[in-house]
Protein backbone atom coordinates (compact mmCIF):
# COMPACT_ATOMS: atom_id res chain seq x y z
CA UNK A 1 0.00 0.00 0.00
CA UNK A 2 1.46 3.30 -1.13
CA UNK A 3 1.84 5.88 2.09
CA UNK A 4 3.67 9.24 2.58
CA UNK A 5 5.02 10.54 5.93
CA UNK A 6 5.58 14.07 6.78
CA UNK A 7 6.44 15.97 9.73
CA UNK A 8 3.68 16.10 12.72
CA UNK A 9 2.32 19.55 13.58
CA UNK A 10 0.40 21.02 16.45
CA UNK A 11 -3.14 20.19 14.67
CA UNK A 12 -1.73 16.79 15.04
CA UNK A 13 -1.60 16.36 19.06
CA UNK A 14 -5.44 15.08 19.68
CA UNK A 15 -4.93 12.77 16.71
CA UNK A 16 -2.00 10.89 17.51
CA UNK A 17 -3.61 10.51 21.32
CA UNK A 18 -6.43 8.23 19.56
CA UNK A 19 -3.99 6.97 17.32
CA UNK A 20 -2.17 5.50 20.27
CA UNK A 21 -5.44 4.55 22.15
CA UNK A 22 -6.85 2.64 19.26
CA UNK A 23 -3.53 1.28 18.87
CA UNK A 24 -2.61 0.30 22.91
CA UNK A 25 -5.82 0.61 24.45
CA UNK A 26 -6.15 -3.28 24.87
CA UNK A 27 -2.70 -4.08 26.07
CA UNK A 28 -1.87 -0.98 28.23
CA UNK A 29 -5.50 -1.76 29.88
CA UNK A 30 -4.25 -5.31 30.85
CA UNK A 31 -0.94 -4.10 31.80
CA UNK A 32 -1.39 -1.18 34.30
CA UNK A 33 -5.11 0.01 33.33
CA UNK A 34 -6.11 2.31 31.07
CA UNK A 35 -6.72 5.93 33.12
CA UNK A 36 -7.15 8.82 30.44
CA UNK A 37 -5.81 11.49 32.24
CA UNK A 38 -2.45 9.65 32.82
CA UNK A 39 -2.36 9.05 29.13
CA UNK A 40 -3.38 12.38 27.80
CA UNK A 41 -0.53 13.82 30.37
CA UNK A 42 2.25 10.79 29.03
CA UNK A 43 1.09 11.95 25.33
CA UNK A 44 1.56 15.61 26.12
CA UNK A 45 5.46 14.85 27.77
CA UNK A 46 6.22 12.55 24.67
CA UNK A 47 5.24 15.43 22.24
CA UNK A 48 6.97 17.69 24.57
CA UNK A 49 9.97 16.05 23.83
CA UNK A 50 9.41 15.43 20.39
CA UNK A 51 7.13 15.14 17.67
CA UNK A 52 6.86 12.29 15.56
CA UNK A 53 6.29 11.79 11.60
CA UNK A 54 2.74 11.16 10.51
CA UNK A 55 1.86 8.42 7.95
CA UNK A 56 -0.53 8.96 5.27
CA UNK A 57 -2.60 7.92 3.15
CA UNK A 58 -4.73 9.67 0.09
CA UNK A 59 -3.84 12.47 2.86
CA UNK A 60 -5.31 10.86 5.99
CA UNK A 61 -3.33 10.33 8.48
CA UNK A 62 -3.13 6.64 9.59
CA UNK A 63 -0.15 6.14 11.69
CA UNK A 64 2.98 7.61 13.29
CA UNK A 65 6.45 6.81 14.16
CA UNK A 66 9.54 7.93 15.73
CA UNK A 67 13.29 7.57 15.00
CA UNK A 68 14.91 9.30 17.50
CA UNK A 69 18.82 10.10 17.01
CA UNK A 70 20.43 9.15 20.75
CA UNK A 71 24.23 9.57 19.62
CA UNK A 72 25.51 5.94 19.56
CA UNK A 73 22.31 5.01 18.72
CA UNK A 74 18.57 5.26 16.92
CA UNK A 75 15.02 4.45 19.32
CA UNK A 76 12.49 3.63 17.26
CA UNK A 77 8.88 4.31 19.36
CA UNK A 78 5.49 5.71 18.79
CA UNK A 79 5.19 3.37 15.99
CA UNK A 80 1.11 3.20 15.50
CA UNK A 81 -1.31 2.41 12.80
CA UNK A 82 -4.85 2.69 13.13
CA UNK A 83 -6.27 -1.22 13.49
CA UNK A 84 -7.88 -0.99 9.85
CA UNK A 85 -4.33 -0.65 8.55
CA UNK A 86 -3.10 -3.37 10.13
CA UNK A 87 -1.60 -6.36 7.99
CA UNK A 88 -1.12 -4.52 4.62
CA UNK A 89 2.37 -4.28 4.87
CA UNK A 90 2.81 -0.11 6.06
CA UNK A 91 4.21 -1.00 9.06
CA UNK A 92 6.82 -3.46 7.62
CA UNK A 93 7.65 -0.30 4.72
CA UNK A 94 7.98 2.19 7.33
CA UNK A 95 10.59 -0.19 9.46
CA UNK A 96 12.38 -0.96 6.82
CA UNK A 97 13.05 2.32 5.70
CA UNK A 98 14.38 3.52 8.86
CA UNK A 99 16.51 0.25 9.40
CA UNK A 100 18.04 1.36 6.35
CA UNK A 101 18.75 4.38 7.33
CA UNK A 102 19.91 3.92 10.55
CA UNK A 103 22.58 1.05 8.50
CA UNK A 104 23.53 3.87 6.63
CA UNK A 105 24.66 5.99 10.20
CA UNK A 106 26.59 2.62 11.04
CA UNK A 107 24.71 2.71 14.21
CA UNK A 108 22.40 0.27 15.90
CA UNK A 109 18.50 0.67 16.69
CA UNK A 110 16.81 0.04 19.68
CA UNK A 111 13.42 0.08 21.01
CA UNK A 112 10.68 -0.61 23.81
CA UNK A 113 7.51 -2.42 23.32
CA UNK A 114 4.37 -2.99 25.42
CA UNK A 115 3.58 -6.68 26.56
CA UNK A 116 0.74 -8.14 24.64
CA UNK A 117 1.36 -6.14 21.85
CA UNK A 118 1.34 -8.17 18.47
CA UNK A 119 4.01 -5.91 17.22
CA UNK A 120 6.97 -7.87 18.73
CA UNK A 121 6.74 -10.25 16.05
CA UNK A 122 7.42 -7.88 13.54
CA UNK A 123 10.30 -6.63 15.25
CA UNK A 124 11.63 -10.24 15.34
CA UNK A 125 11.30 -10.76 11.71
CA UNK A 126 13.17 -7.85 11.26
CA UNK A 127 16.05 -8.83 13.12
CA UNK A 128 15.57 -7.27 16.40
CA UNK A 129 16.80 -9.16 19.49
CA UNK A 130 15.69 -9.05 22.83
CA UNK A 131 17.91 -7.58 25.69
CA UNK A 132 15.23 -7.50 28.67
CA UNK A 133 12.01 -8.18 29.21
CA UNK A 134 9.26 -7.82 32.36
CA UNK A 135 5.72 -8.44 32.91
CA UNK A 136 5.74 -4.67 31.34
CA UNK A 137 7.90 -4.47 28.51
CA UNK A 138 10.10 -5.94 26.02
CA UNK A 139 13.42 -4.14 25.02
CA UNK A 140 14.67 -4.94 21.77
CA UNK A 141 17.82 -4.33 19.94
CA UNK A 142 19.29 -4.65 16.71
CA UNK A 143 22.58 -4.17 15.38
CA UNK A 144 23.68 -2.57 11.77
CA UNK A 145 22.88 -5.59 9.20
CA UNK A 146 25.61 -6.27 7.13
CA UNK A 147 25.05 -6.37 3.43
Amino acid sequence: MKFSTRSAKDSDFEFLFELKKAAEFEPIKAVFGWDDKIQHEMHQDEWDEEKPTIIEISGDAVGSYLLQNKGDHFYFCRFFLLPSFHGKGIGSQILSQCLEFADSENKPVKLCYLQGNRVGGLYRKFGFQVTSEDAQFGHMNRVRMCL
